[in-house]
């Protein structure tokens, strides 16, 4: 039987209590297998400490459209206050150009010393509404990669076919993707770091249920893939929060999940783990 390798990664660890306390439940009770750390999210601190306790294995959740840069103001891209722009604002910077590449450059590295510094050792990188397809910094990503020592990244490549996408809005978000993507996964396959195949989860974005779980495990062919998640519990009014987290939160720890996986023959694994294979 062919082998199908599975990293499933939790995004935004570190956005607040309640996303924390339901990865963490969900790396304990159910089948996620890795995280990626926002270093400059609210709850960064305690995220940080409790991953180290449990010895998590994460990579950087970098950003640069939530929140304040670690590193200050930075023309072209944050406000007076060192605020990010925003996800709509982040595309329209990113496509017209006119950044200070050097300034991101010293905010990203300062994120990811952030996580070093916490005693974390990281063994990947993603980014925060996958603004690594961009080509104005893709190729500065790589380079960071290399010099903070992180031997694997995230393909923001949606593994679904397109006609699986939804309506817009996000089916506007999958197709942008796909047509970024193609030029990031020559770039990576050039770098020396380690990528899986493609991203799988991208479409059902807040509506990841038992059932769309568990139609996608049993579509997921033989390779490196990763699953891209977001549980967790209801934080108030935060971006990052909401009842669907809790949703997805319950698909991640359901019995008839975990089944479906020893099944299929479904091997959970890690970015370090594969990385160290590669």
């Amino acid at each position: 039987m062919e082998t199908i390798k599975l990293i499933i990664n939790a995004d935004d660890l570190g956005s607040g209590p309640g996303r924390d306390r339901g990865i963490f439940r969900c790396v304990e009770q159910g089948i996620v297998t890795s995280a990626s750390l926002l270093a400059n999210g609210p709850s960064f601190v305690e995220a940080a400490r409790e991953a180290r306790r449990q010895e998590l294995p994460l990579g950087v959740h970098l950003n640069l459209s939530e929140g304040r840069a670690l590193t200050g103001i930075i023309a072209g891209l944050t406000d007076a206050s060192g605020n990010f722009p925003g996800k709509p604002g982040l595309r329209r910077i990113l496509t017209r150009g006119g950044l200070d590449l050097a300034g991101v450059r010293r905010e990203l590295a300062a994120q990811i010393d952030r996580v070093w510094q916490a005693g974390l050792v990281p063994d990947h990188f993603d980014t925060h509404q996958h603004f690594m397809l961009f080509p104005t910094v893709s190729g500065l990503l790589i380079e960071l990669a290399r010099q903070e020592r992180i031997a694997a990244v995230r393909l923001p490549l949606p593994a679904e076919a397109p006609q699986d996408d939804p309506p817009p809005p996000l089916g506007d978000e999958l197709a942008l993707y796909r047509r970024l993507a193609p030029a990031l996964v020559e770039l990576v396959a050039g770098s020396g770091l380690f990528a899986p195949q493609g991203l799988w989860g991208m479409p059902c974005l807040d509506r990841m249920n038992c059932a769309a779980l568990a139609e996608l495990l049993d579509r997921i062919p033989a390779g490196i893939w990763e699953l891209m998640i977001h549980p967790g519990f209801v934080d108030g009014d935060q971006t990052f929060s909401g009842l669907e987290r809790e949703e997805e939160m319950r698909a991640l720890i359901d019995v008839d999940i975990r089944r479906r996986i020893v099944e299929r023959n479904v091997r959970l694994t890690t970015f370090g783990s594969c990385s160290c294979a590669s």
